[in-house]
């Protein structure tokens, strides 16, 4: 049920830095209401903006307050980055040039194929004629819906379309002299294998590298086949019979680049509403491009006098110390009451261990007993120096004893031990020089939140960023 209250919605300035936190319960995100959550330069943001269109309840989320006001912060930022990222440094960059070119040709393809079938199926006549055969069906209070005719023309005739896109690509490879090794498909399609593992395997055997498909200057081989075999459900292994299907597992890089040439021809690539399209899916790249060169470590080094005083002020933290190690000497027996030896009863053995730990409290050498009771692979009971992470539970046990300390009997899984704390080593503060780089790691993580947090406060200000505070959430 939607509990959000429309009348008592509260307009603030949206700074990062002064984001409302209300200790309210989980909440349901994205709201059943694709309610208006901010603004940014006046234009409105809305909940399916940010959180997207739940197609049902299990696609919703709970999510704190504090969790939601991150996001619609994040996705505000990206936006604005999307417009501030548009530089030279971005645009002129080798890697947006290649992905730009990239998208155009399949927006250029996506058009042209589009072109094709507006052409065939969904010309002026088709539509009219259509939309005739029906108006009621094909109009929304009483208003008639071009989209409607068009969704119920591709389901009546998907089969033609299906076929006619087929007899196109076809007509595209024998016009362009595409060569099919049809030898090898039939021989590969003549694999007989109970499953996917037994059929790559065989077809291993016939050669990863000999050709299959080839077009000017590009080459599909075998293994291109064989790695998309290994990707293919069980239940499909009896359709690579079919020559067809096994081309159509490996042909599409070539299938597109003669569409890709096609589109071009057609003028597609210069196409205005290709190109704007092409523009706006970029403006991800762009975002992410800039954040990464505002955000590059090299633009946050610190000097070497920003370290030490990191240096001096973090002397306690623990990952600029060493861990304290214990020198240790044990005493050790296992036991296993499972079978038929007396003296391996687990009772047995604590009392047998006990006893000599009196013996010991009472003047005897520790080390003695260590050399006739010793852990397998240690030398004379001898474990040197352990920290508390170290052998579990002897390693927690050392932790919490001081030099020359005897402990009490420590019961492990198959075994007893005693320990003798013989040395201790405190934890001690590293060298400046064996923590330089952990600290300056952690200077330019500092360095870096900090301008963030900054730059967005700024950037809010300047595109100015509201936020739209409810009273009331959809809680559960």
């Amino acid at each position: 049920m939607n509990l959000i209250s429309k009348k008592n919605t509260i307009w603030i300035s949206f700074l990062i830095l002064s984001l409302p936190v209300v200790n309210f319960a989980d909440i349901l995100t994205p709201f059943s209401d694709n309610i208006h959550i901010a603004k940014i330069n006046g234009e409105i943001i809305k909940e399916y903006d940010v959180f997207g269109y739940p197609a049902s309840v299990k696609d919703r989320k709970k999510l704190t307050e504090t969790e939601r006001q991150k996001l619609i912060s994040d996705y505000i930022f990206n936006r604005i980055l999307q417009t501030e990222g548009s530089v030279p440094e971005v645009l002129n960059s080798e890697d947006y040039k290649e992905n730009f070119d990239a998208l155009l040709s399949k927006n250029a393809v996506d058009r042209f194929r589009q072109s094709l079938l507006n052409e065939r199926f969904f010309n002026k006549k088709m539509i009219e004629k259509h939309y005739n055969s029906n108006k009621e069906k094909f109009s929304e209070n009483g208003v008639r819906k071009d989209e409607l005719v068009i969704a119920d023309i591709k389901k009546s005739k998907e089969k033609e379309i299906t076929k006619f896109i087929k007899d196109y690509l076809e007509k595209l490879i024998k016009e362009n002299n595409v060569k099919y090794n049809e030898d090898m498909f039939l021989q590969i399609s003549k694999i007989d294998a109970k499953d996917v593992d037994e059929f790559s395997e065989k077809l291993k055997t016939i050669g990863l590298t000999k050709e299959l498909i080839s077009f000017e200057k590009q080459r599909i081989e075998v293994n291109q086949l064989y790695n998309q075999i290994k990707q293919i459900k069980p239940y499909h292994i009896k359709s690579l019979s079919d020559t067809g299907v096994l081309k159509n597992l490996v042909d599409g890089k070539i299938l597109n680049s003669l569409l890709v040439m096609k589109a071009k021809k057609e003028g597609m690539t210069g196409n205005k509403t290709v190109i704007e399209k092409t523009k706006d899916q970029m403006k991800y790249f762009v975002a992410k491009r800039y954040n990464e060169i505002l955000t590059s470590d090299s633009k946050f080094v610190p000097t070497k006098d920003e370290m030490i005083d990191y240096y001096i002020s973090h002397k306690n933290d623990e990952e600029l110390k060493s861990k304290r190690k214990m020198w240790v000497f044990e005493i050790f027996k296992e036991y296993n009451n499972k079978d038929n030896k007396e003296d391996n009863d687990k009772v047995k053995v604590a009392i047998e261990l006990e006893n000599i730990r009196q013996k010991i409290l009472n003047g005897d050498e520790f080390e003695k007993y260590a050399k006739f009771y010793p852990r397998p692979h240690s030398k004379d009971g001898e474990l040197g120096f352990i920290f508390e992470t170290d052998h579990a539970m002897i390693g927690k046990t050392a932790s919490k004893m001081k030099e020359g300390e005897i402990s009490d009997l420590i019961v492990q899984e198959k075994a007893i031990s005693v320990i003798k704390v013989t040395k201790v080593q405190e934890s001690m503060l590293y060298k400046f020089e064996y923590v330089e780089e952990i600290i300056k790691r952690n200077l330019i993580v500092i360095k870096r939140d900090k301008f963030l947090e900054d730059y967005r406060k700024d950037l809010f200000n300047k595109y100015k960023v509201e936020m739209i505070v409810n009273n009331s959430e959809e809680k559960k």
